[in-house]
């Protein structure tokens, strides 16, 4: 990608969207009955639920498991997770919107959803009361604690799994590094690479790490966002802090070459390790 960002928000749209690749739906045969709305539906991250589907599939999700979905922002997952499973969903938030009772009523999952209003560092559930931990796009932002892991692992039962999936660097940051990486700075410090999330949870003698690698759509999960973005509404009708995000966003791609700004995937299960 090499193109003129001089004029922006008055670019050539045409260009800029044609640099950058759509995940195709094809792909992904379980979200058939979903168009390019509903798959970023009120998200405010990368993936959708291209992202969200990918990270189910790593758990064995079945009616009935309680599953919390932690941070969920507008709790477009925790619908998705209620359709698609039957499973109960806690969706938990700081700013959870009223609005995720009256979406999940015409989804049809109402019943399987509960909401909670909470910081997650500060959770009101009891050790032992999950199935399953799903967390999209948020980890980074509360749990680079050395105490999260292991306070997150034991509200989820023995044998109980979590999935993360996240932005990331595909290895850590070096002591000097392009500006335009540095998304959302300083949470952009917060961003690590697979390898680290590996080893935060691994220092937890409760969590067996399953899988932490970078996802395959990584970087295109970046390319799809900004395109679906540019052609929902012209930047010079956004609001300005969206705007200087997709700005941000054109920017980095426009100087990653290689793929350094990602994102990946992180499989763990609670298990006594001795």
């Amino acid at each position: 990608m090499n193109f003129d960002l001089s004029t922006w928000p008055e670019v050539n749209l045409q260009q800029v969207r044609a640099s950058f690749k759509e995940v195709p739906l094809s792909a992904y045969p379980e979200l058939s009955a979903y168009n390019r709305d509903g798959i970023h539906e009120l998200q405010m991250g990368q993936g959708g639920l291209f992202l969200a589907s990918d990270m189910a599939k790593l758990l064995k999700l079945k009616p009935g498991m309680r599953v919390l979905d932690l941070a969920c922002g507008a709790g477009t997952t925790s619908i998705f997770l209620a359709k698609h499973f039957g499973v109960s969903v806690y969706a938990m938030d700081e700013n959870l919107p009223d609005s995720l009772i009256e979406r999940a009523a015409a989804a049809g999952v109402s019943d399987l959803i509960t909401t909670t209003k909470a910081d997650a560092r500060k959770l009101p559930f009891a050790q032992e009361f999950f199935d399953a931990v799903f967390c999209m796009n948020a980890f980074f932002y509360f749990a680079t604690d050395d105490l999260y892991p292991p306070y997150l692992m034991r509200l989820l039962k023995m044998g109980g799994e979590l999935v993360i999936g996240s932005p990331c660097y595909r290895t850590e940051i070096p002591a000097v590094i392009p500006e335009e990486f540095l998304l959302e700075f300083p949470a952009c410090l917060a961003v690590h690479s697979p390898g680290w999330w590996r080893h935060h949870f691994e220092q937890t003698r409760d969590a067996e790490v399953l899988h932490s690698e970078l996802h395959p759509r990584g970087v295109e999960f970046w390319d799809d966002r900004v395109r679906y973005l540019l052609e929902a509404q012209s930047p010079t009708k956004m609001e300005p802090w969206m705007r200087d995000m997709i700005y941000a966003m054109i920017r980095m791609r426009n100087r990653d070459t290689d793929g350094f700004v990602s994102h990946f995937m992180l499989h763990a299960r609670r298990q006594r390790r001795t």
